[in-house]
């Protein structure tokens, strides 16, 4: 059944990814009708009106299915290494596929960077494949089922080739990542050289596509200059925000996780509040709560180890009179994902990762280096950007 929702409707899900059509779709999907009517009118130079109408209505069914197919070997890719897909959004740009890197699954490698970005363009060269070799094999085929198999033979090497383009945020500039991260042993040069190689990209689409035809000709279509101003846009924005997260990664690299985080001071969830006085360092009224997080814990009855399951909320606390003193200090607590955590011995791009993990949460650091293990601070992501903005 078909769900609306900001994101679009809901057409179905795949393997537990759901697939939603963006509005902005509908759009390119009526734009595409339009502008291709007349090419089909050419082609097809005995069919009526209203049946050019419809090959015009396939065709756009056709650039559904490529760019879907494109964005389901990215899905699929991703899932067979244990990450998480989110979702999958068919969009008036074509597509995009949401995943991010689990720690339930395989780790994150060049390689396996590598294979979720290619099979996508793949997958379309192998369609276009497909369509070529019925081309050459039906015998005595009508002029509209020629026309659909040679428009899906061009249309998948156009969008195959375009994506394979060596610049982020198409797929071409994941290999780039992938081959810098490769050689260099960091992601963030990666992603910074397929962010300026994206810019590049930009820089020689507007010169093939506006200025070249300029000089041949000395005119510009207006509309050839909107869709490379459209397309170049979009591409710039996506290509220097990869630039900006790649130098804050960069940076983060050159640190580790305890410059990172915020030291606290720990208490067990089923302590008394009155527990809490020693930990409380004002000596001003009011300024009792003005201090280093308290971390509320509990211990695993086999291991020992540590768990974050709450943080004292010093508003809360406030608030409770000092004859309600006995209750546990779990009553005055906000609750955390103990699921959250990260190791002082884990690189800082683990700990990005696990901020797309759980995102908006805090971050437990756990000292693994003896057992049992203890909870030793906490980093929230916006202590984290002011840190590395420092």
């Amino acid at each position: 059944m078909a769900i609306t929702s900001r994101k679009g409707l809901k057409i179905a899900s795949v393997a537990d990814v759901p697939i939603y059509v963006s509005w902005s779709w509908w759009i390119f999907a009526v734009l595409i009708m339009v502008l291709f009517r007349p090419t089909f009118a050419q082609a097809i130079p005995d069919a009526s009106v209203g049946w050019t109408w419809a090959v015009s209505a396939f065709f756009v069914l056709i650039m559904f299915g490529t760019v879907l197919i494109h964005e389901l070997a990215h899905a699929l890719a991703a899932r067979s290494f244990g990450w998480q897909v989110n979702e999958i959004i068919l969009n008036f740009w074509g597509g995009a596929t949401l995943y991010q890197h689990s720690s339930r699954g395989k780790a994150q490698t060049p390689w396996r960077s590598l294979t979720v970005a290619i099979v996508g363009p793949l997958s379309n060269l192998a369609i276009a494949g497909i369509a070529w070799g019925l081309s050459q094999l039906l015998v005595e085929p009508t002029n509209t089922t020629m026309v659909l198999l040679t428009v899906t033979v061009w249309t998948n090497l156009l969008i195959g080739l375009f994506n394979l383009l060596p610049g982020h945020p198409l797929d071409g500039g994941r290999v780039v990542e992938s081959g810098v991260w490769a050689a260099t042993g960091s992601r963030a040069r990666g992603m910074r050289a397929a962010g300026w190689s994206g810019r590049i990209i930009v820089v020689l689409l507007l010169i093939g596509g506006v200025v070249v035809p300029y000089l041949q000709t000395g005119e510009v279509s207006i509309f050839g200059l909107l869709i490379v101003l459209m397309i170049g846009t979009m591409l710039w924005q996506a290509a220097s925000g990869a630039i900006r997260s790649a130098e804050l990664q960069m940076l983060a690299e050159r640190m580790r996780i305890t410059d990172l985080m915020t030291p606290v001071r720990t208490i067990l969830a089923d302590a008394p509040i009155a527990k809490l006085t020693p930990l409380l360092t004002g000596i001003h009224p009011g300024d009792e709560y003005e201090q280093l997080p308290i971390a509320v814990l509990d211990v695993s009855d086999t291991t020992g180890h540590e768990r974050l399951v709450g943080l004292i909320d010093y508003g809360a606390l406030a608030t409770v009179p000092r004859g309600s003193w006995q209750l546990p200090v779990s009553a005055v607590s906000r609750r955390v994902n103990p699921a959250a955590h990260i190791r002082i011995s884990d690189s800082v791009e683990e700990l990005f990762t696990r901020f797309m993990e759980f995102p908006n949460n805090v971050i437990a650091v756990l000292d693994d280096s003896e057992t049992p293990h203890r909870i030793i601070g906490i980093i929230t992501p916006d202590v984290l950007a002011r840190r590395l903005h420092a």
